[in-house]
């Protein structure tokens, strides 16, 4: 008979036993969410380390359905890396959780709205759920302001305090955690660098670690185009050249308009803020002709797609085509951080302004400069 040594063997059935242990996340959904088991409850899913990769390398997201029963049900964590799983609450919320292999937790979600959850089995995502519960307080309070027209200046910035504080006395308070780079991709600009520089060993040894690097090179780029954009307004800047085509083949170049005002219009037909622009920006265009020339320089579209908006908007200035990928040469050379981005250039070819967005007060700077000139 073999004799095997009683503490081997006692070692031995541990390991068994820690095998044998489910790598699950539970999900306890709220009553009526996921309560049809017809079409069951779909989510999405990928590796953290693919997510981070750029748009043209990133493989697209898993999506998986499953059937609750009686609210509850089980994901199965994936085994080679740390991950990510999107959950939709709502049409409006949704609960994000992160696992690294092996983990197992229970999240129980609590009510919809404001959104509110709880993690145990992780403390990562337990204080992942606690900081974004509290959050999804503050956010439901900014909505209710705004839609009953309660807001205020004050109120608002009130809560955008609220807001950030919220995270940065996490970091203060658990500089270890691993939980510290979620609460740091909800801080901007300086604060945001900071606290990414500030971080401990511990805490940038986070699954989430490449999150932050990611949003730490946006952030970086985001700076530097703030920078150029204050640089170029200041009235001293030559508007730098383009040539494109209209669509019906003419090359233009924005040197053709010396002596007319100027708006650079960067739009695309996949940007809804644009196109919600166009009746003030038609408005505007009516009340400063033959001063004023618009130009609409459509970025990162299909050219079909271009050509269609330019029918079924009926746009009545110059348009042209930007077959760069992304934008290319004249988005950077704009400072252009989003879409619509309008750029004013004087009849002496100067950049004046440069607005992002969709903001109602381009117009009165527009109208400010050509009534001074």
């Amino acid at each position: 008979m073999i004799n095997i040594d009683k503490k081997l063997l006692a070692g031995l059935m541990l390991l068994a036993g820690a095998g044998s242990v489910s790598a699950d996340i539970t999900v306890n959904l709220p009553k009526g969410i996921g309560a049809n088991p017809d079409e069951g409850y779909s989510f999405e899913y990928g590796y953290i380390s693919d997510l981070v990769k750029s748009r043209q390398d990133r493989p697209q997201s898993a999506r998986d359905n499953v059937k609750p029963v009686n609210g509850r049900f089980v994901i199965k964590t994936l085994p080679d890396g740390p991950a990510q799983y999107v959950l939709p609450i709502s049409e409006r919320e949704y609960v994000v959780l992160y696992s690294r292999p092996g983990d197992n937790f229970t999240v129980d979600i609590d009510s919809v709205s404001p959104l509110s959850y709880s993690v145990s089995g992780s403390p990562m995502m337990a204080d992942i759920a606690r900081l974004d519960s509290d959050a999804g307080r503050i956010m439901a309070e900014y909505r209710m302001m705004t839609g009953n027209g309660t807001a205020t200046e004050e109120k608002i910035s009130k809560l955008q305090e609220d807001y950030n504080r919220l995270f940065s006395d996490y970091i203060a308070a658990n500089p270890r955690s691993e939980a510290v780079p979620f609460a740091v991709m909800h801080l901007e600009g300086d604060d945001f660098l900071k606290a990414y520089g500030e971080m401990t060993p511990e805490a940038a040894d986070s699954p989430l670690k490449p999150f932050l690097d990611r949003q730490k090179e946006y952030v970086v780029a985001m700076q530097e185009a703030e920078r150029r954009k204050v640089q170029l307004q200041s009235g001293n800047v030559d508007a730098p050249d383009f040539t494109f085509r209209t669509r019906e083949g003419k090359d233009v170049s924005l040197s053709d308009f010396r002596g007319k005002w100027v708006v650079i219009d960067f739009w695309g037909s996949w940007c809804p803020w644009c196109i919600k622009g166009f009746p003030a920006l038609k408005e505007a265009y009516a009340k400063y002709k033959p001063e004023l020339e618009i130009i609409g320089v459509a970025c990162s579209d299909p050219r079909d797609k271009w050509e269609a908006a330019l029918k079924k908007y009926d746009l009545p200035w110059v348009n042209v085509y930007n077959p760069e990928e992304g934008g290319g040469r004249v988005v950077s050379d704009y400072a252009v951080e989003g879409f619509p981005t309008k750029v004013i250039v004087s009849p002496e070819g100067k950049i004046r302004n440069i607005t992002s967005g969709e903001n109602p007060a381009f117009f009165d700077i527009l109208s400010e400069l050509i009534s001074k000139k």
